[in-house]
Formats: C-alpha cells, structure tokens, sequence
C-alpha cells in the first residue's frame, strides 16, 4: 500500500483529482437511483469505489495530519 501512496502523491494533481472524482461518480450515481430511478454504476463496481473513496478520504486526513504534527502551512 506504500507503495500505491507514494505512486499517487508522485503526480501533482491526481490525489484530488481521485478524490474528488469518485465523491463526483457516488454523488451522480445517488442521484441517478433517487431522481431517475436507474443505475449508474454497476453493482459490481459499486464497492470497490467505495472502498477506493474512503481510502483516498484515509490518506487526505493522515496528510492533514502530518501537516499539523510537523508545522505545515495554516493560514490561520
């Protein structure tokens, strides 16, 4: 997993460009199943997005928090 972390913080963009595009995927895919009443996702792939989503959340909290614990930028 080491390794898949430091793959993804190697590109500039991508950790909030995979974050934010999976909650954009769930969030299309929730109004989909309320307004349309179809299926966006597949069943199939539904899981594993959500898994990828909390693991994205986990990694953007550890860094928040490396950031606090080793005097990163605030602009407080």
């Amino acid at each position: 997993m080491e390794k898949l972390e430091k793959h993804i913080y190697s590109v500039k963009y991508l950790p909030q460009i995979l974050y934010f595009g999976s909650l954009g995927l769930l969030g299309y895919d929730i109004y989909c199943g309320v307004i349309n009443d179809t299926e966006f996702i597949p069943d199939l792939l539904m899981l594993p997005l959500v898994i990828f989503f909390f693991y994205m959340t986990h990694l953007a909290a550890k860094n928040l928090n490396t950031k606090k614990e080793f005097g990163g930028k605030n602009k407080s």
